[in-house]
């Protein structure tokens, strides 16, 4: 039976041939399939180009999951409220809506606590981590990685 870090090293492994696949269809140029050369009066090459273009968006996202995974941790500290009312690690980084965040939470699902991705948001009165409302922020141990999620 595989354990974890047997799959992570295939999903590494897979990533390097998503990054070759999104290189050869021009997604990695363009953000989109539009490098390619297509007949626009092909009804067949229309479904193609649509279709793959689902694809590619997809893979696109899969290979961003998989380098964030990869990438090393370069603090892991607590929160605390700076002046103008949002959470900062002790090295300075900041979270505010939207902001994505690795968090260590526990829930009536896990017997043990765990590292989450999830999002910061705001009530009106404080932060808050979505789908984890009754954790509070200030004191809540993070991590945070060389690089920020694909999508802050």
């Amino acid at each position: 039976m595989a354990d974890l870090q047997t799959v992570l090293s295939e999903a590494i492994k897979l990533n390097r041939n998503i990054e070759q696949f999104l290189k050869f269809s021009t997604y990695t140029d363009y953000d989109d399939l539009s490098g390619l050369d297509i007949d626009f009066t092909d009804g067949e090459q229309l479904l193609l180009l649509d279709e793959l273009r689902r694809i590619t968006e997809r893979l696109a996202d899969i290979q961003d999951y998989i380098s964030y995974l990869t990438r090393p941790v370069i603090e892991e500290s607590r929160l605390s409220k700076g002046t103008a009312g949002k959470y900062r690690t002790a090295k300075g980084h900041c979270y505010d809506c939207t902001s994505v965040i690795e968090a260590f939470v526990s829930d009536k699902y896990h017997d043990v606590p765990y590292w989450a991705i999830t999002s910061v948001e705001h009530n009106g009165k404080d932060y808050y981590l979505v789908g984890h409302k009754d954790i509070p922020m200030k004191g809540l141990r993070v991590r945070v990685r060389t690089q920020p999620w694909p999508w802050q």
